[in-house]
């Protein structure tokens, strides 16, 4: 192992100090200081090793520092690290012809960011320039979508919102949720109320027009809610047939998470519009969007970013592909996911806290429930877990966003060994056993 940084206490005092947004998050009873990161672990100030189940926000799909990215990063560095937008790079126009190769079909132009938020604000924009005739963006229900001031206002409720004065307006539509289907329905039923409230929405709950409906195949900070598999087709034809663009947020979808490199092919479902990020970079900054051939590019001062084609980035991210490809990480994530289901669904029969067990891929999650009857959420449970996890060496990924969260979250990356995985798993048996003894809902 390398040798951990002698760090000046005061100097970690000073800068947590110096931070605006510590304790914004709502992390701030777990302040762990992470130096290293190989593959699916994760090292603290302290030489602690801890097995990374959250992939460092879902974007280590690939394994943390793979060689094989850090190198291509490295070889770029020693190039060029930074290019004007109005010019090329060669990473750049390789990059763009991979992704273009991989993408879901008639997806054919690519457009990059270094942030998730800006480039589902660049499909915002896409859409806008496509429908101008149009004033309206349609958001599902418990739908995330980004922080920055645009996307906070297409995202679920902002607590306390200061920032409405400024951002635009969004209208959110209902969406089926397969585990507390609306009262009476089941949730092929809820599907299809939901896709009728769709169709009303777009024809007379608006003013303006719509120009697209976006969403996430999968919603991630929303309760990782996989719909009904009518309703992605549903929602593809009624876009189809009312002249609307279809807008896939994949951040978290994308790049074999899955099981498959999307979430739209796993769906069968084709977008107008791509959103990508996250895992495509390899740890390094990197997003953008993937636009169908019909797709009317931006007029000129429409959509650039200073550093928006870091080269760097652009190199990594080529690397991450190659090697997720070389590595055939959609099967590894479909095994393993496999694995930790079947492991977690043995879980929910022992443990009532468990209220249901979600996948595919290793986008797996678990709801903490007070009560299996009345389905009541039990955040704090979640808290609990994610706490006494991290004690014992394995970081959960929580929906923690305002305090509403009972999800724990198992998303490691994509080729974490067995091994490592069952021994989370362990971990989190182990917590779950301990917190019912005492009683906690």
């Amino acid at each position: 192992m390398a040798t951990q940084p002698i760090l000046d206490p005061t100097v970690l005092e000073a800068g947590r100090r110096a931070l605006l947004a510590r304790g914004t998050s709502g992390r701030g009873d777990e302040d762990i200081v992470l130096t290293r990161a190989r593959g699916s672990l994760v090292w603290d100030v302290d030489g602690r090793e801890y097995i990374d189940c959250t992939s460092q926000a879902w974007s280590n799909n690939l394994g943390a520092n793979d060689p094989r990215v850090v190198e291509a990063a490295i070889e770029q560095l020693r190039e060029i690290t930074h290019i004007r937008p109005v010019y090329s790079s060669l990473p750049l126009f390789e990059l763009s012809a991979k992704l273009v190769e991989i993408a879901p079909g008639g997806l054919d132009r690519v457009s990059y960011s270094l942030h998730g938020s800006t480039a589902v604000e660049t499909a915002m924009k896409v859409s806008l320039r496509n429908r101008p005739a149009a004033r309206n963006i349609l958001v599902l229900q418990d739908a995330y979508h980004g922080r920055s001031l645009a996307t906070l206002a297409a995202s679920w409720p902002h607590p306390g919102d200061p920032f409405s004065p400024l951002q635009p307006r969004f209208t959110r539509v209902p969406a089926p949720n397969p585990y507390r289907p609306r009262i009476g329905l089941d949730p092929e039923a809820d599907a299809a109320l939901c896709l009728d409230l769709l169709r009303d929405t777009i024809r007379k709950g608006v003013d303006g027009g719509v120009a697209a409906v976006m969403m996430e195949p999968i919603q991630g900070n929303g309760g990782h809610i996989e719909f009904p598999r009518s309703w992605y087709a549903g929602v593809r034809q009624i876009c189809e047939e009312e002249d609307v663009l279809l807008v896939l947020d994949e951040i978290q979808t994308g790049f074999g998470r899955l099981g498959a490199m999307w979430g739209s092919e796993y769906y069968d479902i084709t977008p107008d519009i791509l959103v990508f990020g996250k895992a495509v970079g390899g740890g390094f900054p990197l997003a953008g969007v993937l636009v169908a051939e019909h797709i009317q590019a931006f007029e000129s001062g429409d959509d650039q970013l200073t550093f928006g084609e870091f080269p760097v980035s652009l190199a990594a991210g080529l690397a991450t592909i190659k090697a997720s490809e070389e590595d055939d990480v959609c099967t590894q994530s479909r095994d393993r996911g496999i694995h930790a289901t079947k492991r977690l669904l043995d879980m929910q029969r022992r443990h009532p806290l468990i209220g249901d067990v979600r996948c595919p891929g290793l986008m797996v999650a678990i709801e903490l429930v007070q009560d299996r009857e009345t389905k009541a959420p039990s955040p704090a449970a979640a808290r609990e877990i994610a706490r006494r996890s991290a004690q014992r060496g394995v970081l959960f990924g929580e929906s923690r966003y305002a305090g509403l969260g009972d999800i724990i979250k198992v998303k490691p990356p994509l080729d974490i060994p067995y091994e490592q995985l069952d021994q989370a798993l362990d971990v989190l048996d182990e917590v779950i056993a301990e917190l019912e003894g005492e009683g906690l809902r």
